[in-house]
């Protein structure tokens, strides 16, 4: 939490360090729901197909920078700190000798990463209030820190788990699709998919890859505070 709110700080003193007054720009402040799952596949077994862990719900905020390409284009550049992850739940109980009620613990397994997406935006709605863009783009995450609640004994000793092991990428790529609901050039709401490109853990026998719906809300800073909205139209 701590390290959260000293990233939130940095973020808002650099952004207004800067010359953001064309009309041209934007910038704020971003928030992230994630509905974060991860996808594990066995190469040497292609048969047995893909598997899906449980989802879990995330978070994550940040600062984006906007700048208006035409009258239907723009690009953004995100900064954010989130976190991602998966929820893994078991049966558990002992078998022979005395019995032992059947438990079902849920352990959830968290990423925390530094992210830097480049998104390219396109108008396809211009309203009096509300306007909507489809958003397509990049993201590269760094790998700051994990917890795997899941590798405790023993559970660990089955696949998957058995196989992570502090095997962890600590730089991946992945795809952004989404679209964004603008109201009042103020206040964006953006739903939307992000699919590792790189797999975020890779041996020999395991391939695991993120799969994330996304939600975020961003908030224009010039908007938000001032009266004449003197920033691109689109979002």
């Amino acid at each position: 939490m701590r390290l959260t709110i000293y990233f939130i700080l940095f973020i808002i003193g650099y952004f207004h360090s800067l010359d953001l007054s064309a009309q041209k720009f934007d910038y704020g402040l971003n928030f992230l729901y994630n509905r974060s799952s991860q996808t594990n596949y066995d190469p040497t077994i292609p048969e047995d197909g893909e598997f899906q862990t449980n989802f879990l719900g995330t978070f994550g905020c940040g600062a984006f920078i906007l700048r208006e390409i035409g009258t239907k284009k723009a690009i953004q550049l995100n900064l954010n700190f989130q976190q991602k992850g998966f929820k893994d739940i078991y049966q558990y109980g002992i078998i022979g000798g005395p019995p032992t009620p059947l438990s079902e613990p849920h352990f959830k397994n968290t990423f925390n990463y530094i992210s830097v997406d480049f998104l390219a935006k396109y108008m396809l709605l211009n309203g009096q209030a509300v306007d909507l863009s489809l958003n397509s783009g990049i993201e590269y995450s760094y790998l700051v820190d994990y917890q795997i609640e899941s590798d405790t004994y023993p559970f660990n000793t089955s696949y998957p788990v058995n196989a992570y092991q502090d095997q962890w990428e600590k730089n991946n790529l992945s795809l952004l699709i989404s679209f964004s609901l603008v109201f009042d050039r103020a206040t964006s709401l953006e739903f939307g998919f992000n699919r590792s490109i790189t797999p975020v853990l890779k041996t020999d026998n395991l391939i695991v890859k993120d799969w994330i719906w996304t939600v975020r809300v961003g908030i224009s800073l010039p908007n938000t505070f001032t009266s004449k909205k003197n920033v691109p139209k689109i979002r």
